[in-house]
């Protein structure tokens, strides 16, 4: 009987942020945790399975297993939710969302080291008929510093089940034996009585109401008999701002919306400090301190801190640890980069060399559609492993939370979280793991404020594009002062304009539509510890599945799309002269470099002309007359078109339409030669510095990265906000990019 009351249950680890919580989801999962959303939820949780063993099996039987789901949501302070984070959360506790199975058993996780704060969300969940109980973590921390956990008292006071849980080798294996022993009986223990609260005579309506309230509420989430104890939390509710779903408590809270605000708020209060004087009076004498009047990891914490929080040198640390974070995506990632290029490279060259030249069209497709896509789709893991193992370690380590404080000021006068900064730090490097960053930002709106700004930091896939313009249309220009090469000026001009366009951008969108008040700064500065090797490999190796999962079929599909609208229609004529011309090299020459040379020529006259034809090629025609007033002209506009795929592909784009092939770079000088070559119809040059200028803002402010729509639809499980992204982004580039131009030649400059 037991047996079958433990297989396929379902268990859920709730608890405060930074708790141990995830640490004892991975000791109870192993390798087998997933990360999903649930349905119409963009936040994350994570689920895996564990393999407990059956209590007293019957006698002559032996004992057997069973496999059970672990479920971890986000960290919550409480079940009145400030973030959509906690939002679900505290759904998943109530069975509150459509499809999603209410929990058969419930894992509350405290930290040791702060007991009286962890165990207010555990006196709110011992008010409530839950099957529940309590795994401590940090106890083997509090052992280290001489002191000791008294687990009996606890468990008495609670009145369910308390194991201790710490973060050491076979740490979990009295909760395995708990959970199972739980789930096999399944008792249902009464709830506490929620905690008392002293009504004055003129709240005495306002809380009969939130009672009745909270009773409607419980019955909605089957929970019959927590009216009493859902009262004020359907009472925070209805004074809440915050916009997080939770249907079945929400639909209560309009009975009270006409109740007196500053009754609902006071009694609020009452029910907040009348936990609180309940969790400190079960965690007294609970955890025992040592000898020492501090324990060593709070003497470490506090002297860490004397330089981490310090006004000088805090700052001065933040920008070592951030520079060391931007030389690891800029530098670190580059040869790793490199080398998957490489390889990529090689297998577009085996696929061209094992289909036969009979089937061109399917060999362009495999070489340039579908290995090219899967190769940009695989370029970015090494960033994206190298940030979020950087954020794993600060995170784990708890200098992450100190960060966010203090950036908290800076962040501020934009309207956004401390937290922001990191995200848009990281855009430097490149949005794709900067835009999966912005997870750390509880605010949904503030999240959406941080993703919709970041890919206007310029990121490292501009430097090709920035590289051959200057060295294009500036190169020989006379120093600024005599000394400053105007390249140099013009870069840092493009990183500070992409800057100061983000932090604009920002501070538009949350006073329009993402508009909601500042976040206050409300942070938990966890005590410093050594991350876990195998906790940052959970984390950064799940975080790149995600990517190659969900964003690179994205990237796959439009980079299939960017082939064919390069290649497709097919001028026959063309082909067939070309045809003819390499038959004819052929017969002519002897194999050798003369003839190797002269049919790369044919082919890249070919190409040129080919791609004048495509479709990208006729919508560049197309679009001319709109692109005049910024400076283009044809070329430039399917350079734009087809850097749609990575902003770096503008240069090669170039190469073919100047004939040149599509091994051109940012050095190739027969590149550079040829772009200053070139004329409109009426002789005057098309690369001008004028121009060369208007063309970088253009990059600098536009969406022309594929990869990074890919990223933002899969953060916002919508397709309205990439568009949205690519609308304005797009708009504000050809604005920007047309005053430049033209003001520019009303000034009198070329």
């Amino acid at each position: 009987m037991s047996e079958d009351l433990v297989a396929g249950a379902t268990v859920l680890l709730i608890g405060n942020p930074n708790c141990g919580k995830t640490t004892l989801f991975n000791a109870l999962t192993g390798l087998s945790a997933k990360t999903g959303n649930y349905p119409g939820i963009t936040v994350e949780h994570r689920q895996g399975k564990a393999t407990l063993q059956h209590p007293r099996p019957q006698p002559g039987q032996s004992q057997g297993h069973s496999v059970v789901t672990i479920v971890d949501v986000p960290g919550t302070y409480s079940v009145v939710p400030r973030s959509d984070d906690e939002a679900v959360a505290v759904r998943v506790l109530f069975g509150d969302i459509p499809g999603v199975k209410r929990p058969d058993l419930v894992v509350c996780v405290v930290d040791a080291t702060l007991l009286e704060r962890n165990l207010y969300l555990m006196c709110q969940l011992r008010e409530l008929p839950l099957p529940l109980i309590v795994a401590v973590t940090m106890t083997d921390v509090v052992t280290a510093d001489g002191g000791s956990v008294d687990i009996p008292l606890l468990a008495s006071r609670l009145g369910v089940p308390v194991v201790a849980a710490p973060a050491t080798p076979g740490g979990s294996a009295a909760l395995r034996e708990t959970i199972a022993e739980e789930l096999a009986q399944r008792t249902q223990r009464l709830p506490l009585n929620p905690s008392s609260i002293t009504v004055p005579g003129d709240a005495a309506a306002v809380y009969a109401a939130a009672k009745a309230a909270g009773a409607l509420a419980a019955n909605s989430l089957g929970v019959s008999g927590a009216g009493d104890a859902l009262a004020d939390v359907v009472l925070a509710r209805s004074l809440s701002h915050t916009e997080t779903p939770m249907p079945a408590i929400d639909g209560a809270v309009g009975t009270l919306v006409g109740a007196p605000k500053n009754a609902r708020a006071e009694l609020v209060a009452r029910a907040v400090t009348a936990r609180h004087i309940r969790a400190r009076a079960l965690a007294k004498g609970v955890v025992n301190a040592g000898p020492k009047s501090v324990a060593p990891s709070e003497l470490f914490t506090r002297r860490v801190d004397a330089v981490a929080l310090h006004p000088v040198l805090g700052p001065v640390l933040l920008v070592m640890v951030f520079g060391l974070l931007f030389q690891a995506l800029f530098s670190w990632a580059d040869p790793l980069m490199g080398v998957i290029e490489a390889g990529v490279g090689i297998v577009g060259d085996v696929v061209g060399a094992t289909v036969s030249d009979n089937f061109p069209l399917f060999k362009s497709l495999l070489q340039d559609g579908v290995v090219a896509g899967v190769g940009n789709v695989i370029v970015f893991v090494p960033q994206i492993a190298i940030l979020f193992l950087f954020l794993a370690i600060l995170e784990d380590t708890g200098y992450l939370a100190r960060a966010a404080f203090l950036l908290d000021r800076i962040m501020k006068g934009v309207g956004l979280h401390g937290r922001a900064f990191v995200p848009m730090l990281s855009g430097f490097a490149c949005a794709v793991p900067a835009i999966m960053a912005t997870r750390t930002i509880e605010n949904t709106k503030d999240r959406l404020v941080t993703i919709l700004v970041t890919p206007l930091v310029s990121c490292s896939a501009r430097l090709p594009v920035y590289a051959l313009m200057i060295a294009a249309v500036f190169s020989g220009q006379d120093k600024v002062f005599g000394v400053v090469e105007p390249g140099a000026v013009v870069m840092i001009s493009m990183y500070g304009l992409s800057l100061f366009a983000a932090i604009g951008m920002a501070a538009i969108f949350k006073r329009t539509i993402l508009k909601s008040p500042t976040p206050p700064l409300v942070l938990e500065l966890p005590p410093y510890r050594l991350p876990k090797a195998l906790a940052l490999w959970k984390a950064t190796s799940s975080r790149v599945m995600t990517f190659l999962r969900e964003a690179g079929t994205v990237i796959l599909a439009i980079t299939v799309v960017l082939w064919a609208a390069l290649t497709f229609p097919i001028d026959d004529d063309i082909a067939a002269a070309r045809d003819k011309a390499k038959a004819a090299t052929i017969s002519t020459i002897a194999a050798g470099d003369e003839r190797d040379a002269e049919l790369a020529a044919i082919e890249n006259q070919a190409g040129q002309a080919l791609v004048e034809r495509s479709l990208a090629g006729r919508v560049g025609h197309t679009i001319e007359p709109l692109l005049r007033p910024m400076g283009f002209d044809w070329k430039i506009g399917i350079g734009i078109i087809a850097s749609f795929a990575a902003r770096e592909v503008f240069v090669s784009t170039l190469g073919i339409v100047y004939g040149l092939g599509d091994g051109q770079d940012e050095a190739s000088t027969g590149l550079r030669d040829a772009m200053r070559r070139d004329t409109h119809s009426d002789g005057r040059p098309v690369y001008t510095p004028l121009a060369g200028i208007s063309l970088l803002v253009f990059f600098v402010l536009a969406m022309q990265c594929m990869s990074t729509i890919a990223a933002v639809k899969r953060e916002t499980r919508s397709w309205k906000w990439p568009l949205f992204q690519v609308a304005y982004m797009t708009a504000l580039a050809v604005v920007a990019s047309t005053l430049v131009y033209q003001v520019g030649q009303l000034l009198g400059f070329s």
